[in-house]
């Protein structure tokens, strides 16, 4: 039994011993890679780039290794300036590291991965680059098929133009590409949230007539899906208020019919009950009830930034039509 229980015990102790050391060594490489300075990674990069570009080899492959190797110091210098938080010089290195790849090394698809690794730290701090550095790997992903990817990358291209650089415009064009991907891919949840981001900000733009054609599409799609059914009421109400937005009071009044028709149990609905309302004050240029009516429906409801911006314009337009009758 003695014996027995000292076996034990140096069986417990060797494995203590070998996972103590295996702790050690990776302490010894994380300390290795914060102490690294990214500049003299760099530099070595640099001249180990030159001196596959110059000179002659005698054994195959050699000049392949130099360049693979630059690639790979770039990178671990990308990755210093990374922990270090300076996020555009980190870009600019994993940029480098990319061309490597590209030009040199000719794999497009490990320069494409390493371009989204520039996207994500530029994003942080310089938006303008983060658009153009992700645009050759989204094209590289459509060229291998790989859509989804495209998409997911053409979306977080378009949500950099339209939060970081409020380039609405550049945005609008991102999601729509991106949502015809996914559609592509059969991925009919990830296209339709693109979608009504059109089409909200298709609303803003005034273009109407584009976002009442998405969320009557989107809504068409959902009503007969359980999962996603209690969304279409919120899709009527904003095709509803386009509807409005337009001033063509007969065609509201038909895609309120229609809505009803597509799922009957919308009649029941707040929502269906304030586009009635609204549509009858506009319809009798009543400025005030309309404002009563929203103020009602907020109390139950609060209205978002959206829909109180595009409410607010047809508040608006009920005062120029009175305005231009007087």
């Amino acid at each position: 039994m003695f014996l027995i229980n000292s076996i034990l015990a140096l069986c417990v102790l060797t494995t203590y011993v070998y996972l103590a050391g295996r702790h050690l060594l990776h302490v010894c490489h994380w300390r290795g890679t914060m102490a690294q300075d990214p500049r003299s990674l760099i530099q070595k990069a640099e001249k180990t780039l030159s001196s596959a570009s110059g000179g002659f080899r005698f054994f195959g492959g050699g000049k392949e290794e130099k360049y693979q190797e630059a690639a790979d110091l770039y990178i671990q210098a990308a990755n210093a300036f990374r922990m270090q938080q300076m996020n555009v010089e980190a870009g600019q290195t994993f940029e480098k590291a990319a061309q490597v790849q590209r030009n040199e090394l000719k794999d497009p698809d490990d320069a494409a991965n390493t371009a989204v690794d520039a996207f994500k730290v530029y994003r942080k701090d310089k938006p303008e680059a983060a658009v153009r550095v992700i645009e050759p790997a989204i094209q590289q992903y459509c060229s291998k098929g790989n859509f989804r990817r495209a998409a997911s990358h053409k979306e977080s291209q378009g949500e950099v133009y339209e939060v970081d650089l409020g380039d609405m415009p550049a945005a609008l064009k991102c999601y729509e590409e991106a949502a015809g991907w996914y559609e592509g891919d059969n991925a009919a949840a990830l296209a339709n949230k693109l979608w009504l981001k059109v089409a909200d900000i298709s609303a803003l733009s005034e273009d109407y007539y584009k976002a009442i054609k998405i969320y009557e599409k989107v809504a068409n799609q959902s009503v007969s899906n359980n999962l996603m059914r209690y969304s279409v009421k919120e899709y009527f109400l904003k095709g509803g208020i386009c509807h409005l937005a337009t001033q063509d009071m007969v065609g509201a009044e038909r895609a309120l019919a229609n809505y009803v028709e597509l799922d009957p149990t919308f009649a029941s609905t707040r929502e269906h009950q304030l586009l009635t309302d609204l549509l009858a004050a506009v319809q009798s240029g009543k400025q005030e009830e309309f404002t009563d009516k929203l103020f009602a429906y907020d109390q139950m409801s609060k209205l978002d930034k959206w829909k109180t911006a595009l409410l607010l314009k047809i508040k608006n337009q009920i005062q120029e039509a009175e305005d231009d009758f007087s």
